[in-house]
């Protein structure tokens, strides 16, 4: 697949999701709960999540480190429509552009398959499920919101 076909479905797909989270990342995070939690199942096992990530804004770059079990983002970048989140795990980097702010406040659980999804995620057309995320954010009372991520996943 070309670089620019990539990257018009990584456009595409951050439109959606920040259109998705309009709501929420229009309530904003409330002081305090700059907190989110990233769980990883592979293969639908479970596997360690990241203990570092790295966000990323148009202005600036940071680390974070798990602690008591979730991240803290800096609330500067909370001022930012989007933030990129990137981690490794064990023989994968994944890398997810343009996350709406309004989703850093619950648990996201995410889903890595190597050769095939369920009939509940769909991917597009020309694209292999071991390069592909799904994402359910968990966000208190809120409705679960799920999406499939191409490409956010590469092997190391």
């Amino acid at each position: 697949m070309s670089t620019s076909r990539k990257w018009t479905l990584r456009s595409v797909w951050v439109l959606l999701l920040c259109t998705d989270a309009a709501m929420l990342s229009g309530q904003g995070v409330a002081q305090g709960h700059e907190c989110f939690s990233i769980h990883v199942r592979l293969n639908g096992a479970p596997v360690d999540g990241p203990q570092v990530i790295t966000l990323k804004t148009k202005q600036s770059e940071s680390t974070a480190s798990l602690e008591e079990g979730c991240f803290r983002v800096p609330p500067t970048m909370l001022e930012e429509k989007a933030i990129g989140v990137s981690f490794t795990l064990p023989r994968n980097k994944i890398d997810l552009g343009g996350v709406a702010t309004g989703f850093f406040t619950g648990v996201w659980d995410i889903e890595l398959e190597d050769k095939k999804f369920g009939n509940d995620t769909p991917l597009p057309k020309h694209f292999r499920a071991k390069d592909a995320c799904a994402i359910v954010f968990h966000m208190g009372d809120e409705p679960e919101r799920g999406l499939s991520v191409v490409p956010c996943r590469t092997a190391q």
